[in-house]
């Protein structure tokens, strides 16, 4: 049982880790273009949606593992904040995308 919680919790710390660096990597992009850095936006955004992936990759992994083990009534706090940020992350990246789009036409005007 103890192995288990290690093994959940590392799980949820690698969500939090790859989504914590697509939020700052989105937030980075996004004031680049707001300055016209469009190429540093492009290289911001693609590295969030990089790390995004990476921690949707985490997430689904862990429920695969929990679920084939049938542990699903191991999920705990950490996990639960986990979905959290990555979830909260997922839409900000997404919003920050459009936006740099618009920041980008709007310099075509």
């Amino acid at each position: 049982m103890g192995e288990a919680k290690i093994g959940t919790e590392m799980e949820s710390m690698a969500i939090i880790l790859h989504a914590g660096n697509a939020k700052s990597d989105s937030y980075e992009a996004l004031q680049a273009v707001k300055q016209g850095d469009f190429q540093t936006f492009e290289e911001k955004y693609q590295s969030a949606k990089s790390e995004i992936k990476l921690a949707h990759k985490a997430h689904a992994e862990m429920l695969r593992k929990l679920s084939a083990e049938e542990r699903m009534d191991e999920i705990d706090l950490l996990l639960v904040h986990a979905e959290g940020h990555l979830t909260s992350t997922a839409i900000a990246v997404d919003m920050i995308g459009e936006f740099g789009e618009l920041y980008k036409w709007k310099e075509t005007m």
